[in-house]
This record gives C-alpha cells, sequence and structure tokens, in this order.
C-alpha cells in the first residue's frame, strides 16, 4: 500500500485507488447499460478543493472501496503499475459509490 512517504502527492479532486482484482464481497454495483465496474482501495486522496467551483468536496475515506464504471473503449483515469500492483489516478466525479471496509 502507498503510505505517506510515497514519492507522489495528488492534488485537488483526485484520488489514487489501488486496483482489485475480484469484486470485494460486501457490495457489488451493477450497470443497467452493461458497463463494466472496477473496484478499488483509495490509497491517497487530495484535499478535496475542487477549483471548477472554488469550495472544497468530501472526499472518500483511506482505505474505503471504491467503485467505478470502465468504458469499453478505454481505461478510466491514468494509471500505473508498482510492485506489480495497477493504480489509477481518478478524478472525483469517476466515482459511483466508495464505502469503508467492513
Amino acid at each position: 500500500m502507498l503510505t505517506s512517504c510515497s514519492p507522489f502527492k495528488v492534488f485537488g479532486i483526485n484520488l489514487v485507488v489501488r486496483m482489485l482484482r475480484e469484486p470485494p464481497d460486501a457490495m457489488m454495483v451493477h450497470c443497467p447499460r452493461g458497463a463494466s465496474i472496477r473496484y478499488g482501495q483509495v490509497v491517497m486522496a487530495g484535499d478535496g478543493f475542487d477549483e471548477g467551483s472554488n469550495s472544497f468536496r468530501e472526499m472518500p475515506p483511506l482505505e474505503a472501496i471504491a467503485a467505478f464504471e470502465e468504458a469499453s473503449e478505454g481505461v478510466e483515469g491514468h494509471y500505473f503499475y508498482r510492485n506489480n500492483e495497477e493504480y489509477r489516478i481518478l478524478p472525483l466525479d469517476s466515482i459511483i459509490i466508495a464505502f469503508p471496509q467492513s
């Protein structure tokens, strides 16, 4: 898991999520249009400042499970790999739901 001593930082309403290989047992989201739903664990979050609205927005807590839709045309957000794990940098607006792990 990334920690506060990571070599980078995200800003604003961006999140870094560590992609989960399988959907979590706690909840599965289904898209009525049939789009793929992907899941990741929030490992880093920006400060929540939304430049577009000039306000702060609530961000999902660290370690929350975030679900987002992934179009068949391409990958949602920017991605990178570290220690053989996939991470995504996602804007808050891409997140459908985020829930704490139980």
